[in-house]
């Protein structure tokens, strides 16, 4: 049975990968005695697997465990790992000022933005929304955000755990996780349910208990 041009890319880039640790190891030094390697052509070893795979019937399980393991992962990302329960109110306002270290350069080695120069966002457009973080797995923190989005539509809803598209699905309208906790990391935001706002020039977290 021929073997599709995409399961053998799969595996060809596994293949590469493998070799690229390899290579990394190599630079590290070589200890002990070596001997030369005679290699098949590394396409063909590739494809006589997949063929031997696919006979034996164990490729068609590989792919329905590589989707099912997807679907999963789209549907109940892993939790942003740190995050747990506020158990009482906090309150505390964030800086978003950025300063460059380096110059920032044109094409013609012009600099346009010199080092130290500070910037503010704020100074020049508004959040105009706040942003709720919020465990998707408790029912409390689920029922608070939704009343706050009825309440004020324009806020978004942002899960650091459960499912983003079951509460998407349900309330018909974008819901978000925080891929990788980048979110909750920038802002210090360590227990949730959390509301970030502007507040002047800065922005504010607050914390409470659900």
């Amino acid at each position: 049975m021929k073997v599709s041009r995409r399961t053998t890319a799969l595996f060809l880039g596994l293949a590469l990968s493998t070799i690229a640790c390899a290579s990394f190891a190599e630079s590290l030094g070589r200890y002990g005695n070596t001997w030369d390697i005679q290699e098949q052509d590394a396409v063909d070893m590739i494809k006589g697997r997949l063929t031997n795979m696919e006979k034996q019937g164990q490729l068609k399980k590989f792919w329905e465990d590589y989707r099912n393991k997807q679907l999963s992962n789209l549907e109940s990302p892993p939790p942003v790992p740190g995050i747990t329960t506020a158990t009482g109110p906090k309150v505390w306002t964030f800086d978003p000022t950025y300063t460059y270290r380096e110059n920032v350069k044109d094409h013609l080695g012009n600099v346009l933005v010199p080092a130290g120069t500070k910037l503010n966002p704020l100074d020049f457009t508004a959040l105009s929304k706040a942003i709720v973080f919020i465990d998707g797995r408790d029912p409390k923190q689920v029922q608070y955000a939704k009343k706050r989005i009825d309440e004020n539509p324009r806020d978004k809803v942002v899960l650091v755990a459960g499912s983003f598209l079951k509460l998407d699905r349900e309330w018909k309208r974008p819901v978000y996780f925080d891929q990788q906790g980048i979110l909750t990391q920038h802002f210090g935001i360590k227990r949730v349910p959390a509301v970030l706002s502007q507040k002047g020039k800065m922005l504010q977290i607050e914390e409470f208990a659900p």
